[in-house]
């Protein structure tokens, strides 16, 4: 007698995490619907009845991960201090890279081709972007000097803080051997230097 017969969410969320191995070793290109289905442990067939397309599978997983990456944003502490908020997100994202490697290279170190995997990318993206823009609007004031609409400004910051911390997580699977607090002071203090005059509304 085999074991409990698995409903179909449970079986979605295996074959989801077996698609992420999969990916992660071969790439998107390279990996197939068969090698899947075998890590999942079910047949090709079920595995195209939850997913009828190899886009369909790594979109759905790319968004799994960019639900994941934002799930624990909105839990986070207010403050009225703009560094406190700068470094409470820093944290929370390092924190988050640092246990899901494969999710961070999905979201922001690979360049999908694939028309509908590329849609679902931008939109992951757009996302993450759309999170960080939101705490440049709660800051009060900036003092730009560029004269540009506040909130063009704050997508812009937005946009730089995440290359920037996108640069950082690259740079430290190089050198793992940094523990993440100080990944995320360096992080801070690159971000916060060049920031911080503009959020005190210095010139």
């Amino acid at each position: 007698m085999s074991g409990k017969r698995l409903t179909r969410e449970a079986r979605r969320e295996r074959i989801l995490a077996a698609a992420s191995e999969v990916f992660a070793s071969a790439g998107y290109d390279a990996a197939g619907m068969r090698e899947v289905a075998a890590a999942a442990g079910i047949s090709t067939p079920v595995l195209y009845d939850h997913f009828p397309a190899k886009a369909e599978l790594y979109a759905a997983l790319l968004e799994s991960e960019v639900d994941g990456l934002l799930a624990g944003w909105g839990s986070l502490p207010r403050s009225d201090d703009p560094e406190v908020l700068l470094r409470s997100r820093v944290a929370a994202i390092l924190a988050w890279i640092e246990s899901h490697e494969r999710g961070w290279r999905m979201i922001f170190a690979e360049s999908p081709s694939d028309p509908v995997v590329a849609s679902v990318h931008r939109a992951g993206q757009a996302r993450a972007t759309a999170n960080l823009t939101a705490l440049f609007h709660g800051i009060p004031s900036l003092g730009l000097t560029a004269r540009i609409p506040r909130e063009l400004a704050d997508e812009a910051l937005a946009d730089a803080c995440k290359s920037a911390l996108n640069a950082i997580a690259t740079w430290w699977w190089r050198h793992r051997e940094v523990p993440r607090d100080e990944v995320v002071a360096l992080t801070v203090d690159l971000l916060w230097r060049g920031l911080g005059t503009l959020m005190k509304g210095e010139r």
